[in-house]
């Protein structure tokens, strides 16, 4: 496709990426001070993460066929948004798990959105490359964001890193939408 298209896709997911990482080494930090949680709680809390993104990925990829990258993208970016902020209204372990599910579906509508995206952008010859830099911006933002977590929750708490992570999350789905049109994603 385009070298501008694919610039604004790595800027987007890594927008994503930094609102996942923001949460990824907290959450159990979270959890396990918030309810007490056991560490067994921690592993099957995250068990219906993973399972749920493995589940509903192949369905998710149908719906970008059927629907468009870019809204499937926005919904599920959408999803996650609530879940982090769901975080703040949780007062029993078992609301975590409906958040891990809703979690673990917004990635899997984002991952296939976000792959076929990028595999249009790429054009003959380049994919590959720009693969590699679409997934190493993912884990430098994951891996910034998770500095930035334990920062902005010993200085600001909990609450204000969801409210955070939730912002970068509608932020990069809003922002899908307008470049998507604009760029003819």
């Amino acid at each position: 496709m385009r070298a501008r298209a694919a610039v604004s896709l790595i800027l987007l997911g890594t927008l994503s990426s930094f609102g996942v990482g923001l949460l990824g080494p907290i959450s159990p930090i979270f959890v396990v001070d918030r309810f007490s949680a056991s560490l067994m709680d921690l592993g099957t809390l995250y068990t219906v993460l993973c399972l749920t993104v493995a589940i509903f990925k192949v369905p998710a990829g149908r719906l970008v066929d059927s629907y468009g990258k870019i809204r499937i993208f926005f919904i599920g970016v959408l999803l996650s948004a609530i879940a982090s902020l769901s975080y703040i209204f949780a007062s029993d372990i078992s609301h975590l798990y409906i958040i891990e599910f809703t979690f673990g579906l917004s990635a899997a509508l984002q991952r296939p959105s976000l792959l076929s995206l990028m595999a249009d952008a790429g054009g003959e010859g380049k994919r590959g490359l720009l693969f590699g830099l679409f997934e190493s911006s993912y884990d430098i933002a994951e891996a910034l964001a998770a500095l930035m977590a334990a920062f902005i929750v010993s200085r600001l708490g909990f609450e204000s890193l969801f409210i955070i992570c939730s912002g970068c999350q509608a932020t990069s789905g809003i922002l899908m939408l307008k470049s998507g049109r604009r760029l003819g994603l």
